[in-house]
Order: structure tokens, then C-alpha cells, then sequence
């Protein structure tokens, strides 16, 4: 009778219908296939690279050359859509607060946190900026969340714009579970969070071994693929689309790795993935809106726009620029000593910043950035406002 039940909930569990095929068309994608295979669905591919190139070496040159270029650029490309594009700007003047008060006082409340005299605020400079980064942390987890959550619904409307209330709550508890709780979980058994490092997991777990956190890691391994195939099979059920089915996999394959790789390795994977879903959204977008604005003009530069996938290209060559330039400032903040990849091509300009008295300014301008960062995704991907949603839609299907 025991088997007999466990048989019965694997078939329903697993089994997908024979029946149903895995819809796909040209609606299915946000821009093109090739631009979401690159871009959205690189937590697939990425992880592929990840396993069959295991040098470190090499995969640290390869994660060096993605924070110049996309680390600020994804950071500040929230900024270029909201103040940039020609679709936002009257949700701008008409929501001030959103995107401009509250903003200003966000970034002046860190300064406060780090600027307030020591006499006022008995807190000593170290621990005020280790508080700030806690909630950077926590906010992060949350933002990445965010970003599935937004991908898998946006995708899920390409294909099929109904949806039942049952298909949003799952992918919120995909999404901030697997996606959020059990990527802190495998930081905390690989020993590299915050909680670790305080010695505070040993403390509540005093007498757990490398036996046991190796369990926990296969088992975590398990739990995960098993409600990745659970998801993959909804989205079947509910004709999503084979592109919201490829980013389930994405977001498995890489919070599996996280049990499985290098909690450095991981960090590279992780990141990387969701700075290339931000940019290639806001380039898709932005290049969108430079398209509609060059078809807006004379009839001379309305020939050039009929090559309108260039445009997207405008968008990212400006952003990731400015990256570049910009990333050994960001650095001061992000890394400690030693760990900056901008010392070994600007050694004395990186020491020169260290040890100025303009440190605590830039650290100041890294978490404000940050959290503006935060901030400012979601208000420009706010789809819960009729007013930003229909900015957004201007530019997400314009081609």
C-alpha cells in the first residue's frame, strides 16, 4: 500500500501529458530568439561554461572583463530608462516622489548614516558601513528575486496574456524561495555569509560536522531539481511558452550550482546573470525608444531606421562605456583590498583612492547607488501601476 501511494504522487507529480507540446513562436520571445538566449537565458549557458571551463584563472579573466562592462551599466541602467527614454519622462514629471523626492532623500539618508558625527551617533564608522551593507544584502536577495519574478510573468503574458492566480503565486514562491531562501541557505553551508563568518550557524548548529552540511548539500541538490521539473511542468500545463520554461531551468540549473560549485564560482554565475537580464531588457527598451524617436524626425532619418536592431546596440555601447569608466570608483566600495580587479590595471590611482580622504565620500556613493539601484528597478518595472505600465509597454513591445 506504501509503494503503491509513492508510485501514485511520483506519476502525478512528474508526469507531463503526452499530449501538450511546448508552444513557441515569434510572440514568445521579448525581442528575438537569439537576443533572449544571450541575454535572459544566460543562467543556462552560463552555467554550461561554467562546468566545461574549470579553470579558475580563466573564469576570473572572463568575470574581470563582465564587471567592467556590465556591473555599473546594469547598476545605472534603471536611470537611463526612467530619465533617458522619451516613453518615461512624462510618468516622471507625473510622479515625482517615485522618481525624483524620495530618491534624493534615499541617497542623503546614507550620507547621514555615514557623515553624522560620532558625538550624535556613538557608532564607529566600521559598523555603521557593515550595517548599511547588511541591508544591502538583504535587499539584493530580494531584488534578484524581483527580477525572476518580473521575467517569468513578462514572458508568460507573451505567450498567454490569462493567467489564473494559482501560476503568480507559484512563481512568487519560486522566485523568493528558491531563487532567495535556499541561495542564503547554500552560502550558509558553504561558509561564506555574514552569519558564517560571525561564527553565529556554528552556534546554533554547535555539533553539526562536514558529514552533515555535505547532506544537506545533496539534499538541498535534490529539493531543488525536484521543484524545478514541478515548475517546468506547470508552465507546460499552463502553455506559458518555451522561453518562460528555458528561465525556470536558468534559475534551477543555477541555484543547483550553488549547492554544487564554488561559493566564488557561484558569486561569478550569479551576478553575472542578473546583470545581463538588466541590460538586455534596458537596451531592448531603450533601443526601442531611440527607434520610435528616429521614425518620429525627418524623412532622411527615417531611413535609418529601418535597421532598428542597431539601435539597441546604441543603447548598450553607451551604457557599458560608461561602465568601464566608471567601475574603478564603484570598486572602492564593492571590494576590499586585493580583491579590486581595477588595482592591476590602475595600481596608483586604485591606492590613491584608498587612501585619500575622499574614501568614506566614495563608499557613501557605492551603497547610495546601490540601494538607488533598488529603488529605481522598481519603480521603472512598477506593472502594478496603470501609469508605469503603460510607459513600459510603449517600450517592451514596440518592435
Amino acid at each position: 500500500m506504501h509503494k503503491s501511494m509513492e508510485l501514485l504522487f511520483s506519476r502525478k507529480f512528474f508526469q507531463f501529458p503526452l499530449n501538450k507540446t511546448v508552444a513557441v513562436n515569434s510572440n514568445s520571445w521579448v525581442r528575438t530568439p537569439a537576443w533572449d538566449i544571450f541575454w535572459f537565458h544566460s543562467g543556462i549557458w552560463l552555467t554550461l561554461l561554467m562546468l566545461l571551463v574549470n579553470s579558475l584563472p580563466v573564469q576570473e579573466m572572463f568575470y574581470a572583463a563582465a564587471v567592467f562592462l556590465f556591473w555599473i551599466s546594469h547598476r545605472f541602467s534603471s536611470f537611463y530608462l526612467a530619465w533617458g527614454t522619451r516613453a518615461y519622462r512624462p510618468l516622471c514629471r507625473n510622479q515625482l516622489n517615485r522618481f525624483v523626492i524620495l530618491p534624493v532623500l534615499l541617497g542623503l539618508a546614507v550620507f547621514a548614516v555615514l557623515f553624522i558625527p560620532e558625538d550624535i551617533l556613538p557608532v564607529p564608522l566600521p559598523e555603521r558601513i557593515l550595517c548599511l551593507l547588511l541591508i544591502d544584502f538583504a535587499w539584493g536577495v530580494h531584488h534578484f528575486a524581483a527580477q525572476h519574478y518580473g521575467i517569468l510573468r513578462l514572458y508568460h503574458h507573451r505567450w498567454n496574456p490569462e493567467s489564473v492566480p494559482s501560476a503568480k503565486k507559484q512563481d512568487r514562491i519560486f522566485c523568493w524561495g528558491v531563487g532567495g531562501a535556499l541561495v542564503i541557505i547554500a552560502e550558509l553551508l558553504h561558509g561564506t555569509s555574514y552569519l558564517q563568518e560571525k561564527q553565529i550557524l556554528t552556534m546554533l548548529l554547535p555539533n553539526w560536522g562536514l558529514e552533515e552540511i555535505s547532506l544537506l548539500q545533496r539534499f538541498g541538490t535534490l529539493f531543488v531539481i525536484g521543484i524545478t521539473i514541478f515548475m517546468i511542468r506547470n508552465a507546460w500545463l499552463q502553455d506559458s511558452g518555451l522561453p518562460r520554461i528555458m528561465y525556470i531551468l536558468g534559475v534551477g540549473l543555477m541555484v543547483v550550482a550553488a549547492f554544487q560549485l564554488d561559493p566564488f564560482q557561484f558569486l561569478m554565475l550569479w551576478t553575472l546573470q542578473h546583470w545581463m537580464v538588466a541590460l538586455g531588457l534596458a537596451a531592448h527598451m531603450g533601443g526601442n525608444d531611440v527607434h520610435q524617436g528616429y521614425k518620429n524626425r525627418t524623412v532622411f532619418v527615417k531611413k535609418s531606421s529601418e535597421k532598428p536592431f542597431l539601435k539597441p546596440w546604441l543603447v548598450l555601447l553607451f551604457l557599458c562605456a560608461f561602465s568601464v569608466i566608471m567601475t574603478p570608483i564603484f570598486e572602492i566600495e564593492a571590494v576590499s583590498v586585493g580583491g579590486r580587479y581595477s588595482e592591476q590595471f590602475f595600481p596608483a590611482f586604485m591606492g590613491w583612492l584608498q587612501n585619500s580622504e575622499w574614501y568614506t565620500f566614495l563608499v557613501g556613493i557605492g551603497l547610495a547607488s546601490g540601494f538607488l539601484h533598488y529603488w529605481m528597478d522598481r519603480s521603472v518595472y512598477r506593472f502594478s501601476d496603470l501609469e508605469t505600465r503603460k510607459s513600459a509597454q510603449q517600450l517592451l513591445f514596440a518592435l
